[in-house]
């Protein structure tokens, strides 16, 4: 009985050997699988993903091209900026592991003792992390040499964290030109759902706004890359030598027709807190030679650190002066008393007034039509057209327009960019005029139930109910002085390589007729002239010594009881013309007192007159 119990036990422990040494060789058998199929089945996949823990490809981001004046005075260029970033595929793959670095990071100071990252943007930026895999992800944008160095300090505590550095744009005169020149930011999400922006990618800086916007693809070069060797960190060690690297292609630079003493001028002459545009251009060419939006902003905000940024497009976006927008292209006013040169030339080039022409109603101080009085703002007697023009006369333009018709007056501007298409100025933001006729009207003003009536005319031919632009008015008195068509306004004079090799030159293009007979072009031109050369003009403080100019001013009405927009268009020299000037104030009063000034000082500073008195 006992040695049967014996040999039982044996064979139960013989049995526990053969399975533990069957086990023991299941597990060598799959480990010796397992080696096999690292060793040799899985040799090149196991390779890459080695060769991909120890290499990085790094893309090289081009230089952005440079904006200069007509002059080569540098307007934007570019400055360095150290960035912290993490890097996913160098971050720890387990949790713990990128908690660890998450906490590390959270308690870094800097030398006064803050805190240098905040656990929101943290938190962020490590989700973020998640799906973005190949691009470093910004934790502290715009760093300083002194915070650079402290993280480096804590790099052993920091794999997967590194230093970047990149471009970001540089506007070495602030609010100068702001509008015209726009700003760069990191690309939104919604943006990369268009499909213009095909070809970016989730952090990509790009134009927004201005030159910056409308040049983005010319400024942004072709990015290059690299592949280099990191650390167990992912910091880099050194260039893998045998691959070849590809070098990025600068951007081109952009010479703009901005004179940049002119605009200093001109946003010298405008204050900061007024609410106002200017527009200067050549209209032998369309060259833009200045443009100022009042109130600017300080597109260098836009390249600062997160917390900043965001505090300073706070400030202008709740602005309720919208420092944002620029009037000289978007912002749309009543054309006041300059379009009377619409409604005069009109009649001129249709037979219906001549210079020796005199309506049987004088002004008397206002005019009488059907059961309404139309006021004048002053009383002028008999004109002819010349003499209207120069006092401004409202009761001469009030027979004159219902004599002419809305249809040719309307036709005659259209011929001198006004209307309801833009001019295509190479700036985004442009918007187009109006030029009310029934039908249009009507449409406009159905919900509110109005109806055209030919009593509508007496307002319109003197420039109240239609909509133009600064940039319009520009461009309609400059056109006028010339007679020879109408050239699109643009800023953009020549595009260059890096090397300085002219790439691409504009070409003056006419886009509109703007021509008239050549005796209509004479009386215009003597009214403009007896405007601001003549002891009874409305625009003699626009007049400048030496050189003779020739002006139209303009009050435009908008709100009951606030004072008027004051407009102020000039054109010199009016038998030669090289610069054709538009300002308006918004709720400033007369055009010849408040804006007439304003551009005197832009024209005495293009005719080097500066320090000459009159």
């Amino acid at each position: 009985m006992y040695k049967s119990n014996s040999n039982e036990g044996v064979q139960i422990r013989n049995w526990n050997v053969l399975i533990f040494m069957a086990a023991v060789l299941l597990c060598f058998t799959v480990l010796l699988l397992r080696l096999f199929s690292l060793q040799y089945t899985h040799y090149d996949e196991n390779l890459q993903r080695s060769e991909n823990n120890r290499l990085r490809r790094v893309e090289l981001v081009a230089e952005r091209g440079f904006i200069y004046d007509r002059n080569g005075e540098i307007l934007v260029r570019n400055r360095p900026s150290y960035q912290i970033a993490i890097q996913s595929l160098n971050l720890p793959k387990k949790k713990s592991g990128r908690d660890s670095v998450f906490a590390n990071l959270l308690q870094i100071r800097d030398k006064d003792g803050k805190r240098m990252f905040d656990s929101l943007s943290l938190d962020t930026a490590f989700l973020r992390s998640r799906w973005i895999k190949n691009r470093p992800i910004r934790i502290l944008e715009d760093a300083s040499p002194e915070q650079v160095s402290i993280v480096e300090e804590h790099s052993s505590e920091l794999p997967g964290v590194v230093t970047l550095i990149e471009s970001r744009r540089a506007y070495p005169y602030g609010t100068l030109a702001s509008h015209v020149l726009g700003y760069t930011s990191e690309i939104s999400e919604e943006q990369l759902k268009l499909p213009e922006y095909a070809n970016y990618s989730q952090g990509d800086r790009i134009g927004q706004k201005g030159l910056e916007q409308h040049y983005d693809a010319e400024f942004r070069g072709t990015n290059g890359l690299k592949i280099v060797e990191v650390n167990a960190s992912g910091r880099e060690i050194a260039l893998v030598k045998g691959v070849d690297s590809k070098a990025p292609v600068p951007g081109l630079h952009l010479v703009s027709t901005i004179d940049l003493k002119l605009q200093k001028v001109a946003e010298a002459a405008i204050p900061d807190t007024a609410r106002g545009a200017l527009v200067a251009i050549d209209p032998r060419n369309g060259e833009i030679l200045a443009m100022v939006s009042s109130p600017r902003l300080d597109p260098n905000i836009f390249s600062l650190k997160k917390r900043e940024r965001n505090r300073g497009w706070a400030q202008v976006a709740l602005d309720s002066l919208r420092p944002l927008t620029n009037r000289a292209i978007s912002g749309t006013y009543p054309p006041a008393s300059v379009f009377k040169l619409v409604t005069a030339g009109a009649g001129l080039e249709n037979g219906v007034l001549s210079e020796s022409k005199f309506y049987p109603k004088p002004c008397t101080g206002g005019f009488q039509y059907g059961a309404r009085y139309q006021k004048c703002w002053g009383s002028h007697g008999n004109l002819n057209v010349v003499n209207a023009i120069r006092l401004s006369c409202d009761v001469f333009f009030y027979q004159a327009g219902l004599d002419i018709d809305m249809e040719r007056i309307n036709e005659f501007g259209r011929r001198f960019g006004l209307g309801e298409k833009t001019l295509g100025i190479d700036i985004p933001g442009e918007r187009a005029g109006w030029l009310p006729d029934s039908a249009s009207f009507n449409e406009r003003n159905k919900r509110l139930g109005w109806r055209w009536a030919r009593g509508l005319i007496l307002n319109l031919s003197i420039g109240q109910g239609q909509i133009v632009t600064p940039l319009q008015q520009a461009v309609l008195v400059g056109s006028l002085a010339t007679n020879k068509g109408v050239y699109r306004p643009h800023f953009m004079k020549e595009l260059r390589d890096s090397e300085g090799n002219v790439v691409k030159t504009f070409e003056p293009e006419i886009i509109r007729q703007g021509k008239m007979k050549p005796e209509t072009h004479r009386i215009l031109m003597a009214a403009m002239d007896s405007v601001a050369n003549h002891p009874g003009g409305t625009g003699k403080r626009g007049a400048i010594p030496g050189i003779r100019v020739g002006a139209k001013t303009g009050s435009g009405e908008w709100k009951k009881g606030e004072k008027t927009h004051a407009w102020y268009a000039v054109v010199a020299p009016i038998d030669n013309p090289e610069i054709a000037v538009a300002v308006i104030m918004e709720a400033a009063g007369g055009g010849g007192a408040v804006s007439g000034p304003i551009a005197r000082k832009v024209l005495m500073a293009y005719f080097g007159l500066e320090d000459r008195k009159k």
